[in-house]
């Protein structure tokens, strides 16, 4: 049965007319299992895949080896947390005066569309810990590290990563670790390396990009493929600004560095990267590094669209029905989802 399947996630429409109900099935999670989640329906097969032995898990977390040494997913990972990732500190009632004493129990999570489940599913499994939770009102899923184990676990993989001010929690998640059990753990500064050094920008944008492409039939036809780019200005524990780090994504992009408000009156760093430059520079990125949620999927398609607008070819008829097409199978329009990109991760 699952030969027959393939390398891909397979969706089956349940009902005529009706793409929210959709199965899935998938070769990239450890164990076979069916649940449903909201309108999706998820199947995924048994598959092992070939990823690290982590049987002495212990034994690297006591000598606080980092997991993965492979930097390329240690920077993904560190840029999807700064990106949708959040850390609670839960603080006890005793009378210490010592804030690390007072702490009663941390806990790490990245946020991901429930269409992501796949890939919040692998990197449990990659990681060989952690938890999901299913937020069926939001049509999200979330990947929790709750034990001391998990914490570890997390920190050293994404340690000296960071760029974002989301360092001043993470390191006094380091503190409170090597506090409680006598560890060594570095605290480093943001990383300062340039952008294109590593895959944090992939994981970045995996979380907070979009990718878009403009049809207009209107008044004057025009094609144009965009990236955007978004996050709060003020990291509200610390009281840091995002805007260094956005000026150097947005220098790294040349892209303008803009400010946008949302319904919620509350104002956001934007960078909007569109043109010819803008474009070679992404597409340059992603010829070394990826990205892994099903945003991937869509810059699979919005990629085709900008090699067609840099050649000068995007206004031909045959292509202009082939960009139309691919606009119109990504982003909340997509029904059917690859996942082949997680055995790479």
């Amino acid at each position: 049965m699952v030969g027959g399947f393939g390398n891909f996630f397979v969706p089956l429409l349940i009902g005529a007319g009706k793409q929210s109900n959709i199965i899935f099935i998938c070769k990239y999670i450890k164990n076979s299992f069916i649940f449903k989640v909201t309108n999706i329906n998820y199947i995924c097969v048994n598959n092992d895949l070939n990823l690290n032995n982590n049987n002495n898990l212990d034994n690297k977390l006591n000598n606080n080896e980092i997991i993965d040494p492979n930097s390329d997913f240690n920077s993904y990972l560190a840029g999807l947390f700064e990106g949708d990732g959040h850390i609670t500190i839960f603080r006890g009632n005793n009378q210490s005066k010592n804030n690390l004493t007072r702490i009663r129990k941390i806990v790490i999570g990245i946020t991901f569309h429930i269409k992501d489940l796949p890939l919040c599913e692998h990197l449990k499994y990659k990681l060989q810990e952690g938890w999901i939770r299913i937020k069926d009102k939001e049509n999200a899923c979330v990947l929790l590290f709750h034990t001391d184990k998990g914490l570890i676990t997390f920190v050293n993989v994404v340690n000296k990563y960071i760029r974002s001010p989301k360092i001043y929690k993470f390191n006094l998640v380091i503190d409170y670790l090597n506090s409680k059990y006598f560890l060594n753990i570095i605290k480093y500064k943001e990383d300062c390396s340039d952008i294109n050094s590593n895959n944090w920008l992939g994981g970045f944008i995996d979380a907070d990009g979009g990718f878009y492409i403009r049809y207009s039939e209107t008044t004057k036809f025009r094609i144009a493929c965009c990236l955007t780019l978004e996050q709060r200005m003020i990291e509200p524990i610390s009281n840091l600004s995002y805007e260094p780090l956005f000026l150097k994504i947005s220098k790294f992009l040349n892209a303008k560095l803009e400010i946008s408000k949302h319904n919620d009156n509350k104002s956001y760093f934007m960078i909007r990267a569109s043109n010819r430059n803008n474009l070679k520079i992404i597409l340059h990125y992603f010829n070394y590094y990826k990205m892994y949620s099903s945003k991937h999927l869509d810059y699979l398609n919005w990629a085709n669209a900008a090699k067609y607008l840099l050649d000068k070819e995007a206004y031909t008829l045959v292509n202009k029905k082939h960009i139309y097409y691919l606009k119109n199978t990504m982003n909340n329009k997509r029904i059917f989802f690859n996942w082949d990109h997680l055995s790479n991760l």
